[in-house]
C-alpha cells in the first residue's frame, strides 16, 4: 500500500515534535571543544594518517608509487584539511539558515524553532573545534597562513541578508529545498567522516570525528523530517501564480546546481589543492609541474572519497527524496538534475526513479 505524501508529512511532523521535545529536555552532548581541551590531541597529528590511506590525494594515481612516506602522509593530511574545511564551510551556512528559520517558525512551533537554535549552537562548537585542529595540521606542514579558495559568489550567498530574503520570499518552498539539499550533504559528509572515526588506531582525533558524527546523525534526521513536513508547518506558496511558480522552480534549480554541480564542487577542491599542496614542506621538493600533474590526475579520476560516498549515500538519498514534501514532478526535477551533475558520484541506487522503489526497479532489470 502506497503512503500518501500528506500522510508522510503528518507522520514526520509528529516525529519531529517528539524529537524536539526530547532534545530540548536533554540538550547536552559532549562539546567538541571540551574534548580537545581534555586530551593531548596535537600528538595525534605527528606521523599517522588522519584519514584512510585510500582517501589521500593522489592515492589512485600512478604517481603514488613514486612518493616517499612523508610525502604520502602530507597528501593524506591535506585530504583531512580539505574535507573538514569544506564541512566547516557548510556548517557556517547552516548556522545562518537555521537561525533565520527559527525566527520564521517561532510563532508556529516554538519547540521546533528552539531545536533549530540548538543545532546552530552545536555547529558553532563544531566549527571552532575543527578549525583548531586544521590550524595545527597546517602548522605541522608549514602552511598555516594559507587562504583557501571558496565557491564563486559565496560571500553574497552565505550572508544574513541573502538568507533572510530567500526565507521571506519563498517561505516553506525554500526551507524544504534547504533541508532536502542539507540532507544529501549530510550523507556525503558522513560517508567521509565515519571512515575517519573508524580508523584502526584510536586517537583523540578519531574520537573527535566520532563525537561529531553523533551530532550530525541527529542533524541528518532533522533534515529528513523537515524536508518531509515543512509544508505542515508553513504555507505552501508554489501554486500562488505562474510567475511565483517559475521563481520557485528557478530557486530550486539554482540551489541544486550550486550545491551539487561537480564542476563547482570538484573545481573548488582542485583549486584548493593547487594552492595548498605546493606549500607543504614535504612536497616542496617536488617540481611544481609534477605536483600539478598529481593533483589533476587525482581529480580527473575516481577518488577514494567518491568511492566512499557512492558506497554509503544512494539508499539514504533515495529515502530522503521519496519522503520529501514535494510533488512527483518536483522530485523528478531533483533526481534528473542530480544525476546530470554527478559525474563520478552516484547519488541514488542503480535503477531508482522517483515514484518507484529500488526493489521494484531492480525487478525490471535483467537478472543474468
Amino acid at each position: 500500500m502506497k503512503v500518501l505524501v500528506s500522510d508522510i508529512a503528518v507522520e514526520e511532523l509528529a516525529r519531529l515534535r517528539g524529537f524536539a521535545k526530547r532534545r530540548l529536555a536533554n540538550p547536552n552532548g559532549q562539546p567538541l571543544g571540551h574534548h580537545l581541551d581534555s586530551t593531548r590531541w596535537e600528538a595525534a597529528i605527528a606521523d599517522a594518517p588522519l584519514a584512510p590511506w585510500e582517501m589521500s590525494l593522489g592515492y589512485h594515481t600512478p604517481f603514488w608509487a613514486t612518493l616517499d612516506e612523508e610525502q604520502r602522509l602530507a597528501l593524506n593530511h591535506w585530504t583531512y584539511v580539505m574535507m573538514y574545511f569544506r564541512i566547516g564551510d557548510g556548517e557556517r551556512f547552516v548556522v545562518l539558515v537555521n537561525d533565520a528559520i527559527a525566527d520564521a517558525l517561532v510563532s508556529y512551533d516554538p519547540e521546533v524553532a528552539a531545536l533549530m537554535r540548538l543545532e546552530s549552537h552545536e555547529e558553532v562548537d563544531h566549527i571552532a573545534a575543527f578549525m583548531r585542529v586544521l590550524d595545527a595540521v597546517r602548522r605541522r606542514h608549514q602552511m598555516a597562513s594559507l587562504r583557501m579558495p571558496v565557491k564563486p559568489l559565496r560571500p553574497l550567498i552565505v550572508s544574513k541578508p541573502s538568507v533572510r530574503f530567500l526565507i521571506k520570499t519563498f517561505g516553506a518552498d525554500f526551507i524544504t529545498t534547504y533541508f532536502l539539499g542539507r540532507g544529501i550533504v549530510n550523507h556525503m559528509g558522513k560517508a567521509f567522516e565515519t571512515k575517519v572515526a573508524d580508523l584502526p588506531f584510536a586517537t583523540p582525533l578519531t574520537r573527535l570525528s566520532m563525537l561529531h558524527t553523533v551530532d550530525e546523525n541527529r542533524h541528518m534526521a532533522v533534515s529528513r523530517m523537515m524536508a518531509a513536513c515543512t509544508y505542515q508547518l508553513l504555507e505552501r506558496r508554489s501554486s500562488r501564480n505562474p510567475l511565483y511558480a517559475a521563481m520557485s522552480e528557478a530557486m530550486q534549480r539554482t540551489t541544486i546546481t550550486y550545491t551539487f554541480s561537480d564542476a563547482i564542487t570538484t573545481g573548488q577542491e582542485r583549486a584548493m589543492s593547487h594552492r595548498a599542496v605546493p606549500q607543504m614542506k614535504a612536497l616542496s621538493r617536488l617540481p611544481k609541474e609534477t605536483l600539478r600533474e598529481i593533483i589533476d590526475a587525482h581529480f580527473d579520476g575516481v577518488t577514494g572519497l567518491e568511492h566512499a560516498k557512492n558506497e554509503f549515500m544512494p539508499k539514504f538519498n533515495q529515502r530522503l527524496l521519496d519522503r520529501a514534501g514535494l510533488s512527483l514532478e518536483e522530485k523528478r526535477v531533483w533526481f534528473e538534475m542530480l544525476v546530470s551533475l554527478q559525474r563520478n558520484l552516484r547519488f541514488f541506487p542503480e535503477g531508482y526513479q522517483p515514484g518507484t522503489s529500488v526493489d521494484e526497479a531492480f525487478d525490471e532489470l535483467p537478472t543474468n
